[in-house]
């Protein structure tokens, strides 16, 4: 069964809309963890997710897991994460603030940029994973420019308006997990990920992650953390047994 990695997308705007210290990231981090996520993911980009630098510096300090900051390749935000040292960082384009990229990395077009970004954090020792759409040329792209793995773009599977586009958007993913691993590149899933759609996403033998963020947050919200963690396990365990 893949790691199942909680992200804290919007728990910063949420504070923010009630201007006060609640919810702490870092709480929510350590119950997610006690729960049995694999990992933490947290985005962090310029204004976007109301994240703070100070709740960066706790989560780094409290989370035992994986602690995984997602940033656009950008250089502040990569001498942050150099500084930080974070265990992994996913490289993501500029989202429209403050939703989650709708898509993945153009990597061709930013060849260069993604290029020095990566070497940069490869030169702290801190691997390199690329969001990406499930795209064999956009992954073989990601393997040229030295990345140690490709986060696949699951959003249009998981926002499918249909089930004949939700098939074929499966089948793209499922493609996509074959030739990145192939290539030798780790392979993790994220975007637009739900409860409805985690079981399928856990079938897919070649993912080892899967990212679960606005989903697992407003299921947080009614049954509290631990059950909402527990949920998605289960699923992922009964989906990757089919």
């Amino acid at each position: 069964m893949p790691r199942l990695f909680t992200e804290l997308d919007h728990l910063g705007l949420l504070r923010q809309a009630g201007g006060g210290r609640d919810p702490d990231p870092a709480h929510v981090a350590i119950l997610a963890e006690l729960a049995g996520a694999g990992g933490i993911s947290v985005p962090c980009t310029r204004g976007g997710s109301g994240v703070q630098e100070r709740d960066l510096r706790v989560m780094r300090e409290v989370v035992h897991t994986v602690f995984a900051l997602c940033i656009p390749p950008q250089d502040d935000l990569v001498k942050l994460a150099l500084t930080l040292r974070p265990d992994l960082v996913t490289l993501i384009p500029e989202p429209r603030e403050p939703y989650e990229p709708e898509r993945g990395l153009d990597i061709e077009d930013r060849r260069s940029e993604l290029a020095g970004c990566i070497d940069a954090l490869k030169g702290g020792k801190i691997p390199v994973v690329l969001l990406v759409d499930p795209s064999p040329l956009q992954i073989k792209a990601a393997q040229r420019t030295g990345a140690g793995g490709v986060r696949l773009h699951t959003g249009r599977f998981c926002w499918a308006a249909d089930q004949g586009a939700r098939a074929a958007e499966y089948e793209a993913l499922l493609n996509a997990a074959k030739v990145a691993l192939r290539l030798g590149l780790p392979v993790h899933a994220g975007g637009g990920i739900g409860y409805q759609t985690v079981g399928a996403i856990a079938q897919i033998p070649e993912i080892d992650t899967v990212v679960v963020g606005h989903s697992f947050l407003a299921r947080a919200m009614l049954v509290g953390v631990a059950e909402a963690v527990g949920e998605l396990l289960r699923l992922m365990r009964e989906g990757a047994a089919r």
